[in-house]
């Protein structure tokens, strides 16, 4: 089929998996209509997706020690994923949140289900990133990695020149998760399309065990090949201890 003469296409190489020590996955992501929740992929899959009207890429992290974190999480990708073309991402991830709270009210079951979340909203013609809590969003730009999203976590110390300043497991900001309802006021910011330039999007079990230096190293070894990246990336985190669920997805214009 023929896209519009408007249409990006963009290539993202995905991979999802509950970590060396965790007895289930609470990550999830999307990738325009396609979602994955609660499952292994013990290979990335790649999806090409054109973009000729508004579509989502991104992770969900629920988190761990609450009720029903995976349901969290699962629920935030599959909205993203329904309503990409309905709502600015802004007044979707507060519909989001606020549908959390409900959720946790009439389920006890689900009481605290939270998530973090982030990623990169597409159109034909730009593309916006947002996030809500620590997973994280970095730009591959001459071989550098930069952090583009913002953590919701207070910095316990300063990183080295050009690298991200060290933060805490403490997250304070998230979709739902608190025991009453909590406003969320997401980070968000544009991007620009380049051709070949690629953005990685994880979450915190990539990004606490496998510092910047190294996941630079793995991207530009690997820079032709994004699923063996995306997979060498996994080998890190997971010969680093693998103590958390591990998501990447690595989008390629």
């Amino acid at each position: 089929m023929t896209g519009s003469r408007d249409a990006v296409e963009v290539t993202v190489t995905a991979m999802t998996h509950r970590g060396a020590v965790r007895d289930g996955n609470e990550d999830a992501f999307v990738i325009g209509g396609l979602t994955a929740a609660g499952v292994d992929t013990l290979d990335p899959v790649v999806v090409r997706l054109l973009v000729e009207e508004p579509a989502v890429v991104a992770v969900a992290d629920g988190l761990g020690g609450h009720n029903a974190g995976e349901i969290a999480a699962a629920l935030t990708v599959r909205r993203l994923a329904e309503h990409a073309r309905d709502a600015g991402v802004d007044e979707l991830l507060r519909e989001i949140n606020a549908e959390l709270y409900a959720l946790a009210e009439a389920d006890p079951g689900c009481a605290g289900a939270g998530t973090t979340t982030v990623g990169l909203w597409l159109t034909p013609r730009r593309m916006s990133w947002f996030n809500v809590g620590d997973s994280r969003l970095y730009r591959e730009d001459g071989g550098r990695l930069g952090q583009v999203s913002v953590d919701d976590s207070p910095v316990a110390g300063r990183g080295g020149p050009g690298r991200t300043p060290e933060v805490t497991n403490l997250v304070l900001q998230t979709l739902g998760g608190a025991q009453r309802f909590e406003p969320v006021h997401p980070h968000t910011g544009t991007e620009r399309y380049v051709p070949g330039s690629r953005w990685l999007i994880c979450s915190d079990g990539l990004s606490d065990l496998v510092d910047v230096a190294a996941m630079e190293l793995i991207l530009a070894e690997n820079a032709g090949d994004d699923v063996r990246a995306v997979k060498a990336l996994w080998v890190a985190a997971m010969n680093a201890g693998g103590r958390d669920n591990i998501t990447a997805l690595l989008v390629r214009c």
